[in-house]
Formats: C-alpha cells, sequence, structure tokens
C-alpha cells in the first residue's frame, strides 16, 4: 500500500503538468485573399493594420480559457473575458504571440477593405521535429464528404504563409469547400494519389479515397493572387459537383507577376474550366503567371476547357498529360487547351481526346502566341486539333515565332487564320487535315501527310494538305504507295545545286496563275513562240505579261 501511494504521489504531478501545461501560438495579422478591384500592386498575402485587435476565442469549454502573451514578444494583452480574449500585434514586427492551454484557438480580426473580416483556427507550434509538416484535420477538416471544410482550409494556408511556406498533407477523405480558397507562396498540398474518381481500375468503379470536392456554381476551388511564388500541388483529386462557370485553379492578377507553380499528377474532373489564368482589366490583361509546370495531370470532363489562359507571358510546361473531353455542343466546347495569349509554351507526350460518338471540341486553341512547341503529342475524336485565331482577328499572327511540332500525330482537322510560321518534323498529319491560307509558312521535314497511301488511314484522302499555305521547305514524301509523292519544295520551287536545274515540264502541262518572272523548262516546246508551242526539242520558258513564253 505504501508503494502504492508513493507511485501515486509521484505521477499525479506529471499528469497534472500534462494536463495543464501550456501550448505556445505565433502568427501575424495575415490576410491571405485574391483581391479583383485593387488600383495597385496588392499582393494575396498582405498584413491588416499594426493596431488591429485580435479576438482569440476559445474552443473547447472544457478546459478554462487561459491566454497570457509570451514574455518578450511585444504582444499586448488588452482584456479576457469568460471564452475569449483580446489582444494586439508587436507594433514593430506585426508579429503576435501568446499561450494557453488547448490545441487550437480561434482568431478573428477586422481584415481589410478588400477581404472584410477574418476568422482562422489556429494551431499550437509542432514539435520541432516535424515544423513545417502540417496535417489538414489539426485544422478542424473532417474529410466526411459532409462537413464543409472550407475554414479549415483557409487557416491552413494562412498558417503556412505566416511560416512563408509549408507542406500540408490531405490524408483519405472527401474534403467540403464551399468558396474560395487562397493559395500563398511556399505551399506544398500533397494527397495520396493522383487517380480519377469512377476511373476504370478494377470492376467496382470507386470514388478517389483523397479529393477536395466544391459544392454550388460561379466559384473556384482554389485562387492564385500577385505576388505568389512557388507552390506545388500534388497526389490529388479536385473535383466539382456543378460545372458551371466554376474552376479548379482560378488565377487572376493585374500588377505584380506570379511565378513557379508545379502540379504533379493532379485531376481537374468536371469543373467549367480546370485551370483558368487572366489578366484583370485595370492593365487590359497585362497580367503575368510565368513558369507553371504540369506533370502527369488528368482533365477529366471539363465543360468550356482543361486549360484556359489568357495572361500576356505564361511560360507553362504540359508534359505526360491526359485530356479526357465530354462531346462539344452549344455552351460545352470541349476544349482541352485554350490559350489567347501565351509565350513558350511547350505541350509533350500529351493525349487528348473524346469518343467516336461524342466528339469533344479542340486539342489546341490559340489566338496569338509566341513559341509553341508540341512533342510526341497526339488527339484523336476531336472536332479540331489545332485552330489558331478562331476569331479572325486582324492583329493576330506573326512570322516571328514559330509553332513547332515534332513526331506528333494529328489527324482531325488544324486550322490556320493568320500569319504564322509551321515548323514540323517527323509527324504524321491525316489526310484533309490543312485548312491554311496563303499566310501560313510551312517548313517540313520528314512528315507524313497521306501522300503515300499505304500509309493507315490515308487511303481515299485527297492531296489537300497545303493547296494554299506557303510551302517552304518540304521533304519526306516518296513516290512509293497508291498516290505519287509530292515533290522537294525549296524557297520558289527550285531545286538548288551546281549547275542550277529548274523544274521541268512538258508544254501541256506548264504551271498556270504564275506570276511574272517564274521560270521553267519546257521539254517539247520550240524556242521563241508566245505562248510556248509544243513540237520542239525544248526551251527555258519565263511567265511574261501573264502567259509563258519560250525562250
Amino acid at each position: 500500500m505504501t508503494k502504492y501511494l508513493l507511485c501515486l504521489f509521484v505521477l499525479l504531478p506529471c499528469y497534472s503538468l500534462a494536463a495543464f501545461s501550456q501550448n505556445k501560438f505565433e502568427g501575424y495579422n495575415i490576410i491571405v485573399d485574391v483581391p479583383r478591384d485593387h488600383r495597385q500592386a496588392t499582393c494575396a498575402v498582405r498584413y491588416a493594420p499594426q493596431n488591429a485587435v485580435i479576438t482569440v476565442t476559445d474552443l473547447d469549454s472544457s478546459t478554462p480559457l487561459d491566454i497570457k502573451a509570451c514574455e518578450g514578444s511585444g504582444t499586448t494583452l488588452i482584456q479576457s473575458a469568460v471564452g475569449s480574449a483580446t489582444f494586439r500585434a508587436n507594433a514593430a514586427t506585426n508579429r503576435w504571440c501568446f499561450s494557453g492551454k488547448d490545441k487550437r484557438y480561434r482568431i478573428s480580426f477586422s481584415g481589410d477593405n478588400f477581404s472584410g473580416p477574418i476568422t482562422y483556427n489556429w494551431i499550437t507550434e509542432t514539435d520541432p521535429r516535424e515544423s513545417g509538416f502540417l496535417n489538414i484535420r489539426d485544422f478542424g477538416a473532417v474529410g466526411d464528404g459532409r462537413t464543409d471544410d472550407t475554414a479549415a482550409f483557409r487557416s491552413a494556408m494562412a498558417y503556412i504563409a505566416s511560416k512563408n511556406g509549408g507542406t500540408l498533407n490531405i490524408p483519405d477523405g472527401e474534403y467540403i469547400v464551399s468558396g474560395p480558397v487562397a493559395l500563398p507562396s511556399g505551399l506544398v498540398l500533397q494527397g495520396t494519389n493522383g487517380l480519377q474518381s469512377l476511373a476504370a481500375t478494377s470492376a467496382i468503379n470507386r470514388n478517389n479515397p483523397a479529393r477536395i470536392t466544391l459544392t454550388g456554381q460561379n466559384r473556384s476551388l482554389f485562387t492564385i493572387g500577385e505576388c505568389v511564388e512557388n507552390v506545388v500541388i500534388r497526389d490529388i483529386e479536385l473535383y466539382a459537383q456543378s460545372n458551371v462557370n466554376t474552376n479548379g485553379i482560378e488565377a487572376f492578377g493585374a500588377y505584380m507577376s506570379a511565378q513557379g507553380f508545379h502540379f504533379d499528377r493532379v485531376t481537374f474532373n468536371n469543373f467549367n474550366r480546370g485551370i483558368y489564368a487572366y489578366g484583370l482589366p485595370q492593365t487590359q490583361l497585362e497580367w503575368q503567371v510565368d513558369y507553371v509546370n504540369l506533370n502527369a495531370c488528368r482533365f477529366i470532363y471539363n465543360r468550356d476547357a482543361g486549360i484556359h489562359v489568357n495572361v500576356k507571358n505564361t511560360n507553362w510546361k504540359i508534359e505526360a498529360g491526359l485530356f479526357i473531353n465530354p462531346r462539344a455542343q452549344p455552351g460545352q466546347n470541349a476544349d482541352s487547351m485554350h490559350f489567347e495569349r501565351a509565350g513558350s509554351v511547350i505541350i509533350q507526350n500529351t493525349f487528348g481526346g473524346g469518343f467516336p460518338q461524342a466528339k469533344g471540341g479542340t486539342y489546341l486553341k490559340m489566338l496569338d502566341t509566341a513559341n509553341i512547341t508540341i512533342i510526341g503529342s497526339q488527339t484523336e475524336a476531336m472536332n479540331y486539333s489545332i485552330v489558331y485565331n478562331e476569331t479572325n482577328n486582324p492583329l493576330a499572327g506573326d512570322y516571328s515565332y514559330p509553332i513547332t511540332i515534332v513526331n506528333s500525330v494529328f489527324g482531325e482537322p488544324i486550322v490556320f487564320n493568320a500569319r504564322r510560321t509551321l515548323v514540323s518534323t517527323g509527324t504524321l498529319y491525316g489526310g484533309n487535315v490543312f485548312r491554311a491560307d496563303e499566310r501560313l509558312r510551312v517548313y517540313s521535314t520528314g512528315d507524313r501527310f497521306c501522300y503515300d497511301g499505304n500509309i493507315l488511314g490515308c487511303v481515299g484522302s485527297r492531296e489537300a494538305n497545303f493547296d494554299r499555305a506557303t510551302v517552304v521547305f518540304m521533304t519526306g514524301q516518296p513516290a512509293d504507295g497508291k498516290v505519287r509523292g509530292h515533290p522537294t519544295y525549296f524557297g520558289t520551287d527550285v531545286d538548288f545545286g551546281a549547275p542550277v536545274r529548274m523544274p521541268s515540264f512538258p508544254q501541256n502541262a506548264l504551271p498556270p496563275g504564275r506570276q511574272n518572272g517564274s521560270m521553267v523548262y519546257c521539254q517539247n516546246c520550240r524556242r521563241s513562240t508566245t505562248p510556248c508551242q509544243a513540237g520542239g526539242s525544248g526551251a527555258p520558258a519565263m511567265v511574261v505579261n501573264g502567259q509563258w513564253s519560250c525562250l
């Protein structure tokens, strides 16, 4: 009995200390919010006025609220009442620090004229061995597919912003979000896998075990604003219950750029636009979003487009992507990618398509761009492969920046409605694909344009590719199939060598409609005849006054 009492005497102080030990809470009067109507540079992460009064509310009534300012922190405790306390941050650093018995408290303050009142669930400082690694459930998220977890996500973003970065883990569960959650710089948000819900992975189609679900219409799940850098999202499904004007990621701004975004194995499922980046009108859409990388991401049944971009500069790389498009119909463009304006975009090893009886819209739609490079990519069951300047804007197009296509496969129509340089190498194009006028300049090496009738899918196709485009250089069209090969073109249809050899035609095949000064060799023409006449041993021929004249 004596030993028992001794043990009890020793353990009780330890238990009491554990039950009533103080936890440390640190942070700033921080605002994480993306404004739309600002008239000067305004970062998505900013601070409330230094004299803002912060209210701490008790979330656990089983323990007394015993809030104390951290010694030496400069935090000023104003008053304390049952269930709440108020204080001000350090006037010099805008930082506050207090201690309390619980693991989580509610923090609220007035915010600014863009954000309105601010409320966060703030957690205690983590174990130093795990510092920087957080769990969304620590901020109050439930993940049961019914509870609204918006406050938990906004709180986590504010906490990470106060640390200038951190990793947020999303364990299995369906997390409901009802309003936009602004993302801070330095964020790593990671789930458990990037499968789309109802993927055909087994005999039973099931939802992704870890997904973030947006409810309602006319809203976005995550937003990105000015001054945001180096955000990583990976191994998670972003899902929308409605595709009416919803976005998975909505990035917008006017003054300060945003840059450095990495999406790895992320699924964007059932939005209007999976990713939507655009500039605001107060600077005529001149905002920039630079250095964006998407790796092995999936865009599933997004109503308008998987990716829609309208910013001044992008520098995007889309690699190993998959776009599964819904049926294109009125009010549903069903495009894979849409770049109104873009610079230095690389699309590599990326597939997009619909279904034979429900074709999608356009794989790649552009209005006006700088360099675009497509490598090892393919689309099928779409209405169009590529459309450039669909609206026929007379200012669109530039010969300075090429669109380069390498080792890809495109069988659906490709439309160019502007000045543009197309460089293509080793790509297979289906029959009757190109719909371009003479403003398109084509530099082709080793491509197959269905001139060879032995190519799969080319039998019966017309030799209509580039019937109006300006073909500057073309090779790789052998005459080994049912349709005789197309000749090699260089410059003005002249083969340069030593000596110079002009193209050779019989008199009845002299090309019509050529400009004055065009020259060929007429195989059977008589010399000094205008127009050229047959029956001779051959003569050089030149177009003079609109007709062929033999010299």
